[in-house]
């Protein structure tokens, strides 16, 4: 997976013609699909046969979602694990995944979640952004957050309890994850779990390029995650890799600073790149702080 800050160095230096809208999609670097594996896929981290979800428990369901600048509805997918019938009284897991490939890249992931105070549970739903996997559209930061916005829609009018939902933001996930608390008052999830969250684009550009420059210059996207995290006061569980090479944990430790959370929670994993936590931590001990996070 191409690092975003090599991606924006290179736009800068080699690319400084063309318009912003060709350098913004190189931060969605996703892939279309014409089914999805889930548990036969390869995915971004392995986990043993004891964790893995199985299709008798997982349901493939769609979502609309509505895109106001153009009055569009496009179709996007998305994956629930565990039981539809009691989603209203279960608690549940929102994971918004990261910034490549597809749901199937990050099922392995979601499973792990499944396992959290014991096999399946708690219920787990996660999405395909536009132009990802099957989902239609293409992906754009406002399309991140319409997009949960469909989902949310979604848990209002199945009355699912907003007391007893968790938005887990993996990378890219985390921007959504954040906005949405920050911005949207009617559905206040009770918990927000980030991992190797980005600051903001103008801060990647600050720490990561060697030419410094206004990210104006270069793209539209924003993603203010160190600025939005001010207004969510929910608790907050954050986890980075002390070896990040793709978000520097500094991003990380700036959202962490910055939360007005009374209760906030940092894992400061050694040895870990971005994508190594639960493995680098073990996924019994990963599983497990999780958990303790979800249950206090």
């Amino acid at each position: 997976m191409a690092r975003i800050f090599t991606l924006l160095t290179v736009a800068l230096i080699g690319f400084t013609g063309c318009k912003k809208a060709r350098l913004d999609s190189l931060a969605f670097p996703s892939e279309k699909l014409d089914s999805y594996q889930f548990e036969n896929a390869p995915g971004e981290i392995e986990i043993p046969e004891s964790m893995k979800v199985d299709a008798t428990h997982y349901t493939l369901m769609t979502f609309n979602s509505h895109d106001v600048s153009s009055d569009l509805n496009y179709k996007i997918y998305g994956v629930f694990i565990g039981d539809i019938g009691t989603i209203a009284s279960d608690t549940l897991i929102v994971y918004f995944h990261g910034q490549s490939k597809h749901m199937d890249n990050y099922f392995t992931r979601a499973s792990l979640l499944a396992n959290c105070g014991g096999k399946y549970n708690y219920n787990v739903l996660m999405m395909d952004y536009r132009g990802y996997g099957m989902s239609e559209g293409s992906s754009s930061e406002q399309g991140l957050y319409e997009d949960a916005d469909a989902v949310i829609n979604y848990l209002i009018n199945m009355g699912v309890d907003p007391t007893k939902t968790i938005y887990y933001g993996y990378s890219l996930g985390a921007i959504p994850a954040i906005d949405r608390l920050a911005n949207r008052t009617d559905f206040q999830a009770a918990k927000l779990i980030i991992e190797s969250p980005l600051a903001s684009v103008q801060n990647l550009v600050e720490t990561s390029t060697v030419i410094q420059t206004d990210a104006e210059f270069m793209t539209d996207l924003k993603f203010e995650n160190a600025e939005k995290i001010k207004s969510v006061t929910q608790p907050l569980q954050w986890f980075h890799g002390i070896e990040d090479t793709y978000i520097a944990i500094e991003n990380g430790e700036l959202i962490f600073a910055n939360s007005p959370a009374a209760v906030k929670e940092a894992n400061r994993i050694p040895g870990s790149d971005h994508s190594e936590i639960p493995v680098k931590m073990g996924l019994e001990n990963y599983i497990q702080k999780v958990t303790a996070f979800i249950q206090e």
